[in-house]
């Protein structure tokens, strides 16, 4: 009788699983996965298809249901709100790769200013709001390097009376006259005054 044995301290081979993951196509849209289950009883509810995302089927049954029903009603079924359910409408009806930041105006940068040294302080420029944080406002002005506008310069005076605003927040991709208070050269750092927004 033979025994054939395995060498002491080969490792057992580990059995491979090819897992795919496809991608969920609501990941592709504005509604937040906190959303997809609701967004799912939609679906059902008005007789499509993830595969219908963005196209004019979609379309047509979103129209049909909430002609039938309106969305107050639709949403109560679903037990959610209307605002939420309009955010899902929203997604489940944007094209495929519909990216609301390219509705973003671009700022107009003024061709001779290109770096730092170009500025100087009391030019106003025109910029677009990179980031906003507890103490201003990030802007880019064209120069490789954002300045900032400090949130003591943030004046509900020079906020646009036509948006409806809950804070005196700017956000990303808002368009902005600014000038330039102080250039610090050695730090890179760029003090910005609010003019208006555009």
């Amino acid at each position: 009788m033979t025994v054939t044995s395995e060498k002491q301290g080969k490792k057992k081979s580990k059995t491979t699983v090819d897992i795919v993951l496809k991608p969920n196509p609501l990941d592709q849209t504005c509604i937040h996965p906190e959303s997809y289950d609701i967004a799912m009883r939609f679906l059902s509810f008005i007789g499509g298809t993830l595969c219908e995302i963005g196209k004019p089927e979609m379309q047509q049954k979103i129209n049909s249901s909430l002609e039938k029903e309106g969305i107050e009603k639709t949403a109560e079924r679903l037990q959610t709100t209307a605002h939420t359910l309009q955010v899902i409408i929203d997604g489940l009806s944007q094209p495929e790769s519909f990216d609301f930041r390219t509705e973003f105006d671009k700022p107009d940068f003024k061709r001779s200013i290109v770096c730092l040294e170009d500025l100087q302080v009391g030019t106003v420029l025109t910029g677009k709001v990179e980031n906003a944080t507890l103490f201003g406002i990030f802007v880019d002005i064209g120069v490789g390097k954002s300045g900032l506008i400090p949130i003591r310069n943030v004046t509900e005076a020079k906020l646009s009376k036509t948006k409806k605003r809950r804070s005196l927040g700017l956000g990303p991709g808002e368009r902005v006259e600014v000038r330039v208070l102080n250039i610090d050269i050695p730090r890179s750092r760029i003090t910005l005054d609010l003019i208006r927004v555009l």
